[in-house]
């Protein structure tokens, strides 16, 4: 089934809703998150986007889609 990508709009096959090129982009992201998580676990969601660049509604995103897992302890911004 063809759709268009819910980021850029694009036609894509693919079943994730992303054309290539908008997958490829998000993977990045993940990564750099996750990355980020490991050395500063606890992180609120505003320090994650100061930190790595990604946009608050997509780190909200992910949440919502269990691509990582949030902590009950919560580090409070200075």
């Amino acid at each position: 089934m063809v759709t268009n990508c819910y980021i850029c709009g694009t036609l894509t096959k693919n079943n994730s809703g992303l054309c290539d090129e908008c997958q490829e982009k998000n993977q990045h992201k993940l990564r750099k998150i996750k990355d980020f998580l490991w050395d500063h676990p606890n992180s609120t969601i505003q320090k994650i986007h100061r930190e790595t660049g990604v946009d608050e509604k997509l780190i909200r995103r992910y949440i919502r889609e269990d691509k990582f897992i949030i902590s009950n302890v919560i580090e409070y911004d200075d």
